[in-house]
């Protein structure tokens, strides 16, 4: 039993700090918003996760920004009351790819800022975030933002180390804001030339404040299948000619604090529409067939029989199992529930505030400190 200073000591952190002090550890299941991507969901443990902030990083036109559009899609569908919001401090965000990718562009839905400086960003995100009327900021991208001072000076004159203050201030900012107003923030970077080390190489442009104040870090990269491709004929030239459609992208969890990290996804993703390959995005039916069988949600019986999740069997092999998904998309999100069920225990749950347990001489309802007690 608490002696009764311990239940003062309380009540005033309480008074003082409100929902940043934890009565005991009463855990929930994070929140999280999917990316699109059945592989990289699962390997996030359910994607990304609300009231944390995350960054993506990958060389460029590695589909960062895409990964990213598909994600507050996502938010927009599982949150219809709150908005998403993208800072595009590179200034030239592409709506319409975005609408492509399923992002409502709506008023109500969705605000897009153009920042002149760091300063203009830590801001925009916190205006956002305060509101409780938006679940997921993009920020677009570290890589291209630069302090006020650094504006203001002549080329000649140094403001060595003032973004990279003004960016730390704001990333642990954030992090507290968005555990606050139960929302996330994803923070998109690119890779720059690591001019301070005598071995060369690249690192993640921005603070080491980033990798210590985020709670996932996943890298983009290509894999080694060859790409997509469908002949066309040059507009110009009239040559015959090839044009990308499609390729596969791998995906590393470098960090992460809500399960264990490193696992990685491999997807296919595709940037022109085709008859014979699709809409635009990511071939989630083709991932459902990989995760499936990884996961045990398909059920290999034969070399050409499979059974799905509700028991139907399928045979023709892994073209006859695209085939059964195509007329049953429905099948999909079957597949990632199952998938993400047999991994639900790798999860830390999130500490939540409760006063039910609160020690004597404490209001369980309130937290405040009864008088008979005082």
């Amino acid at each position: 039993m608490a002696s009764k200073g311990l239940a003062q000591l309380r009540q005033q952190l309480t008074k003082t700090y409100g929902d940043r002090v934890t009565r005991r550890d009463t855990m929930t299941r994070p929140t999280f918003v999917s990316t699109g991507s059945l592989t990289l969901d699962y390997a996030l443990g359910g994607g990304f996760a609300l009231k944390r902030t995350h960054e993506i990083v990958g060389p460029e036109g590695m589909g960062k920004t895409s990964l990213a559009n598909l994600t507050m899609a996502n938010a927009q569908r599982q949150f219809p009351n709150r908005a998403v919001g993208i800072i595009d401090m590179e200034q030239a965000y592409d709506f319409d790819w975005a609408v492509k990718l399923g992002v409502d562009t709506g008023e109500d839905r969705f605000f897009h800022l153009y920042p002149n400086d760091s300063e203009d960003v830590a801001d925009q995100i916190g205006m956002l975030l305060r509101s409780g009327e938006v679940s997921l900021v993009v920020v677009d991208s570290i890589g291209g933002m630069e302090s006020r001072a650094a504006f203001e000076k002549k080329a000649e004159e140094s403001a060595m180390g003032k973004n990279a203050q003004v960016i730390s201030r704001m990333v642990k900012r954030v992090a507290g804001l968005c555990r606050e107003y139960d929302a996330a923030v994803i923070f998109i970077n690119q890779y720059r030339a690591n001019i301070g080390s005598p071995r060369g190489g690249e690192k993640p442009a921005g603070p080491s404040a980033l990798k210590y104040n985020t709670t996932t870090q996943i890298k983009m990269s290509r894999t080694s299948e060859p790409t997509k491709k469908v002949s066309i004929t040059d507009a110009v030239s009239k040559a015959p000619a090839e044009l990308e459609v499609s390729r596969q992208l791998r995906v590393k969890v470098a960090r992460n604090k809500l399960v264990p990290q490193g696992r990685v996804a491999d997807f296919w993703f595709r940037n022109v529409a085709t008859d014979r390959y699709g809409p635009v995005g990511i071939d989630r039916a083709d991932e459902a067939i990989t995760l499936g069988i990884a996961t045990g949600a398909i059920k290999r019986l034969t070399t050409v029989s499979y059974e799905f999740p509700d028991g139907t069997t399928v045979k023709g092999g892994r073209p006859g199992v695209e085939a059964a998904i195509a007329e049953r998309p429905e099948l999909v999100e079957v597949i990632r529930e199952k998938a993400l069920a047999s991994i639900s225990g790798d999860v830390k749950a999130e500490h939540t505030v409760s006063y039910d347990d609160a020690p004597d001489g404490v209001d369980t309802t309130t937290g405040e400190i009864l008088e008979d007690a005082a």
